[in-house]
């Protein structure tokens, strides 16, 4: 009894008749696949183990790797996840628009909670996908008239969070390591101001299942906003902090055309306002300032790089979009943001699905030897303002003896391999969907890229000079 009262604190699960009750949260199941996924430490599985779930008996058999699990006489293949687990309840089904009232289990080693919460589907070319992304808001009742926030793990405490279903990530990795990275290179610029401020989102690895089907491996992500990124709040002085969001690739957002003013207009250019919305006050702040990176004289755009532009923040976003070769973040795919009025602008990269060797479909791309620009980076290694190209050779230098050393990156790919390897995450991801490969050979390709990649840009950008008038 005194070990099994230690496994219910653990599990945060109760004691019912002397027999262990297992959290509806911590277990989920299959029929079509006939599997089980248990979020719950792995000391459980002892042999021939009596347990309840749901005022069900269930009786788990074996150890670790082979087990199985009876539930009213049907008996499931039987999975200790070490990944947080996610089970959404969605009875009217998921859309693109609007949410739909559903209700969410998660369970992770530390907490297991249920919640009410709006959900639809996300993304454009991802909505074609067969396993969808998923756009969440927790609410604190099923009406959804009050927003519940939530933690998951080290992520910032929200309501607002997203459920990335990598279709198209040929080992489900690379989103996860490309988002991380960029938080280890880059941290804003204005931390002394908002010490909570973050350079970019947080994400988690999960599995998901929906309405009774297994969905395999998603990132548990949060969302890029103004609480995000701490920007100054709108207020009755006006507009303060902005927030841009590159959606299609409509001229401005490249810094290469100047499309005309549309006011009272959410979109322009390839931009969408997110923050201060609704208002089209903030395209009287970007408008100019395109307006004089895609056409301004010399002096103009120097005098507009040295005041409207975070150059340090730029420099790093265009070494780290390289460094994993990311052709579709150079406009669309991005953010571009200021903290406060008369601050400068700097990006946040965002929906990184197409790097290190593949693109947004997920195809091989196995091209090492070129380098993506956009106007605005075209323009800065033509005309060296504030000794740009300087600058973005002794950072490049600075990062490939610390976060882009190549023996950092290529072990890090590994371990990320290793560890959805080791958990059997892939192996049920392969359940779900038969189409996905995670042989090693996939890992080889990454890895491999990856070092000929860096091999390239050390190269190149050791051969940048300023170009003479």
């Amino acid at each position: 009894m005194k070990i099994l009262f230690i496994l219910s604190v653990l599990f945060t699960s109760t004691i019912l008749n002397g027999q262990q009750t297992i959290d509806n949260q911590r277990l989920a199941l299959d029929d079509s696949l006939n599997i089980a996924v248990f979020q719950i430490q792995d000391s459980v599985f002892s042999n021939d183990r009596n347990l309840t779930w749901k005022g069900l008996p269930l009786k788990l058999s074996g150890q670790d790797s082979v087990m199985t699990a009876t539930i009213n006489n049907k008996t499931y293949k039987a999975y200790n996840t070490t990944l947080p687990l996610i089970t959404i309840d969605a009875p009217n089904g998921i859309v693109n628009e609007p949410k739909r009232m559903s209700s969410i289990h998660y369970a992770d080693s530390s907490q297991a909670l249920t919640s009410f919460a709006g959900i639809e589907l996300r993304g454009s070319s991802s909505q074609f996908f067969p396993k969808k992304t998923y756009d969440i808001n927790f609410h604190e009742d099923s009406a959804g008239a009050k927003n519940r926030d939530l933690q998951f793990g080290s992520m910032r405490k929200d309501d607002d969070w997203i459920l990335d279903g990598l279709y198209n990530e040929p080992l489900r990795l690379r989103s996860y390591i490309s988002l991380a990275l960029w938080k280890k290179i880059h941290k804003p610029a204005y931390l002394d101001k908002e010490p909570k401020a973050q350079s970019g989102v947080e994400t988690h690895f999960c599995e998901v299942f929906v309405n009774g089907h297994y969905k395999g491996i998603y990132l548990l992500s949060e969302q890029v906003d103004r609480k995000l990124l701490k920007l100054a709040k709108e207020d009755s002085t006006g507009v303060r902090g902005e927030l841009f969001q590159g959606s299609s690739y409509d001229g401005a957002v490249t810094f290469d055309s100047i499309p005309p003013k549309k006011n009272f207009m959410r979109r322009w250019g390839g931009y969408d306002i997110e923050y201060p919305y609704p208002s089209n006050i903030p395209w009287d702040n970007l408008y100019p300032f395109t307006q004089v990176v895609v056409n301004g004289d010399k002096t103009a755009f120097a005098k507009a790089v040295k005041e409207q532009l975070q150059l340090d923040n730029i420099i790093d976003y265009f070494l780290f979009v390289n460094a994993v070769r990311a052709p579709d973040n150079l406009g669309k795919n991005i953010y571009l943001a200021r903290y406060d009025r008369n601050e400068p602008y700097f990006y946040v990269p965002w929906d990184l699905d197409g790097t290190f060797g593949t693109v947004f479909s997920g195809k091989r791309v196995n091209k090492t030897t070129d380098f993506l620009t956009n106007g605005l980076l075209r323009r800065l290694l033509t005309e060296n303002p504030e000794d740009f190209i300087a600058r973005f050779k002794e950072r490049w230098t600075a990062l490939r003896n610390t976060t882009l050393q190549t023996e950092f990156l290529v072990e890090w790919q590994e371990k990320e391999y290793h560890n959805l390897i080791e958990s059997g995450a892939y192996e049920r991801e392969q359940s779900a969907w038969t189409s996905f490969n995670c042989e090693k050979e996939q890992l080889d390709y990454m890895t491999q890229w990856t070092k000929k990649r860096l091999e390239f840009l050390d190269t190149y950008i050791a051969d940048l000079v300023p170009k003479t008038d």
